[in-house]
């Protein structure tokens, strides 16, 4: 679920930024916000339902215990920290 919440939320803030360079573009979704709203709110209701039922409620629970220690551990190892490229190796790259 995580990668289409992920999806649909990124899509939202691209439309908010690039608002004005999309509306000219051939490729558009019909009723594009109110779309993503509407999954978004499905999603939910997917979840919901599987925290209802017995048989899935164990795997919705193991898959955010999961997701807490993945967020934990990105956190706590400093994973998202940006790293300064060495000019050398970044000039080899250029030249090449």
């Amino acid at each position: 679920m995580i990668p289409w919440f992920v999806i649909l939320i990124s899509h939202i803030r691209f439309r908010k930024v690039k608002g004005a360079e999309i509306d000219n573009h051939p490729f558009k979704m019909p009723f594009a916000p109110v779309t993503n709203y509407l999954t978004i709110a499905f999603l939910i209701m997917v979840l919901t339902g599987m925290w209802l039922n017995d048989d899935t409620r164990i795997s919705l629970i193991v898959g955010v215990i999961v997701l807490g220690i993945v967020v934990f551990s990105f956190y706590a190892f400093g994973l998202g920290k940006r790293t300064r490229v060495d000019t050398q190796i970044e000039d080899e790259v250029i030249n090449q």
